[in-house]
């Protein structure tokens, strides 16, 4: 493997790096099936041949480019948004409305997270978008064919002209201008070349394994090059891309802002898609503190029961009052890791340097437990790492057997962990603006706690205070309770979160086994292999007892009886899901 040693360090030399990196990708605010076209089982070229040989995967998805599903065309939905847009240019903000719900709807990207995987979530895993397949070679560098049938929508100045691969050259060394949000997402992509028109060659500057979700993250859009040629920037000029809906100029909604309204794509390059005739957005923005209690009806709520919109996402609370009244609808849980409520302890403070007394902590709880009864049954319980599919997640029964639910063992820990008893513990937890989980969490929790011999503490944050004293340098708790920064890939979490040297090493260790594990699975490009060196990572974690996800983030989908077809995937500001949905009239 000469040419890996030429073009890139030690292993040891990428920490620091992937460290850097994982600190500023976290976002502010991822079965074989028949081949689609002859390139992806196309004749592997000599460099191809030599990467196999040598041991380096050529991930060549079969297909890379998934079959449309079948489904009825015509109709419309609306869609309620919680903000409006800042502005139209989808490089130069990381809003999610923006990204995922206003303008980003009507672009495409190299690549995007596969589709039609229903309840195979939390997944990251990846197809072509705007790219026909791709091949890794033994260097390292990434070689994109484009499909041939991609046209620009048919607006001034681009015309629909088709894509070349200049444009996504364009596209992407736009997006790494220095001190623009979005650039950190790209951190780990170097040199950037359009071969041809349809051959695109990317090279990485960091060996990282997750180089090639950057590029199916939504905020990694393929923006024409005419348009920011003539207007100087995107933020108020016509939006025009390649993707499955036709932008439509901002509509008044009433005192909430600007809705969107979106139309068909009629040459999007996806043959029969999207199914519906057009979407409309309507903004919809909540009360700062409306649904405290948990059990109040949001006005996005009221809209759904009147038949005012079509499609919501429902927290806990807003989903029991859904549930208990008499308006008919379908439902669907959407899981995502590397966002969600985190538990940690910081193994720095006296009452907590041993492991036993953290194991103590983790057996008098039941995450699931509390899962049912504070969140309606909305998420679920992990670690929190990112992950390709949920086979790489420890299963509910070995993290049960192992680490959790057992009171009589967690007495047993702290009756011969030495420590006077009841230990005395102090519980951060962060209080959010809306909804009462978090309140009815620490009942439960400080409950469970006293029960095995613990003497809790309370002490509440707001978001502001928490994200200082506990997330900041200063780790001023014990056991904190509380939103994790958001993290999309496998290394952003590990490297900033569980690695010794992470910005947001919540427990303080200075694991150093733990930190070799992180290391090497962070290039590992096999993932047949990088799977077993995750559930080793995950073992380690909570053996040690540092931290885990009670409430990993998952979505809760409601949305109209006719509607079909609905599998949405959020992880990366995931989008093209619309596209795929029905209406059965």
């Amino acid at each position: 493997m000469k040419g890996m040693m030429r073009m890139f360090p030690t292993k040891k030399l990428l920490i620091k790096p992937l460290i850097i990196l994982a600190a500023i990708f976290a976002v502010a605010c991822t079965s074989s099936d028949t081949p689609t076209s002859n390139e992806s089982t196309r004749s592997l070229s000599p460099s191809e041949k030599t990467a196999i040989a040598s041991g380096v995967p050529t991930p060549t998805p079969t297909p890379v480019i998934t079959v449309a599903p079948a489904g009825k065309s015509g109709g419309v939905l609306t869609v309620a948004a919680s903000a409006d847009i800042p502005h139209r240019d989808v490089h130069q903000e990381v809003q999610e409305t923006l990204t995922a719900l206003g303008p980003g709807l009507a672009y495409s990207r190299l690549l995007r997270l596969r589709s039609g995987e229903g309840a195979n979530q939390p997944n990251l895993l990846l197809e072509c978008d705007l790219c026909q397949s791709w091949v890794l070679t033994e260097d390292l560098m990434y070689q994109f064919r484009l499909r041939p049938d991609v046209l620009w929508q048919n607006v001034a100045p681009v015309n629909g002209r088709a894509l070349t691969a200049q444009d996504v050259v364009f596209s992407l060394d736009r997006i790494k201008t220095p001190d623009w949000p979005n650039a950190p997402l790209l951190a780990s992509i170097g040199k950037i070349s359009a071969i041809d028109d349809r051959t695109l060659q990317i090279e990485l500057s960091l060996e990282d394994a997750d180089a090639l979700l950057a590029l199916a993250d939504g905020h990694i859009k393929v923006v024409a090059p005419e348009v920011v040629a003539e207007y100087g920037d995107l933020k108020d000029a016509p939006v025009i891309g390649t993707g499955p809906w036709v932008w439509q100029e901002a509509v008044p909604n009433g005192g909430s802002g600007e809705g969107m309204k979106f139309l068909r794509n009629p040459d999007y390059f996806e043959d029969n898609l999207p199914f519906l005739d057009g979407l409309n957005i309507v903004v919809m923005r909540p009360g700062l503190f409306s649904d405290s209690s948990g059990t109040g009806e949001s006005d996005q709520v009221a809209a759904f029961r009147a038949g005012l919109i079509d499609v919501l996402s429902v927290g806990p609370g807003e989903w029991e009052t859904l549930r208990g009244g008499d308006t008919r609808f379908q439902s669907v849980v959407s899981r995502r890791s590397g966002a969600g409520v985190m538990l940690a302890m910081n193994t720095q403070t006296p009452a907590l340097t041993k492991t036993a007394v953290r194991q103590a902590v983790f057996q008098a709880i039941d995450p699931w437990d509390y899962l049912d009864t504070v969140w309606s049954g909305l998420g679920f319980t992990s670690v929190g790492i990112p992950v390709r599919e949920p086979g790489w997640l420890l299963d509910r029964e070995d993290m049960r057997r192992n680490y959790f639910a057992d009171p009589g063992k967690a007495r047993r820990l702290l009756a011969n962990s030495g420590q006077k008893l009841p230990v005395d513990i102090e519980v951060t937890v962060r209080i959010e603006r809306t909804g009462g989980e978090n309140l009815a969490l620490e009942k439960k929790l400080l409950a469970d706690l006293t029960a095995v011999g613990f003497n809790p503490e309370l002490r509440r944050m707001n978001p502001v205070q928490f994200n200082d004293l506990v997330m900041g340098p200063a780790r001023e708790f014990q056991l904190a309770v509380g939103a994790a920064p958001p993290t999309s890939t496998t290394n952003s979490f590990l490297f900033g979160l569980l690695h010794s040297q992470g910005q947001w090493n919540m427990a303080g260790h200075q694991d150093t086994q733990l930190d070799s594990m992180i290391e090497v699975q962070a290039a590992e490009f096999d993932d047949s292999i990088r799977k077993g060196q995750l559930v080793e990572i995950q073992r380690r974690v909570l053996e040690q007892a540092y931290l885990f996800s009670p409430v990993t983030a998952a979505s809760r989908w409601v949305f109209r009886e006719d509607l079909k077809g609905f599998e949405p995937n959020t992880a990366l500001s995931e989008y093209n899901f619309w596209s795929r949905a029905w209406l059965d009239r």
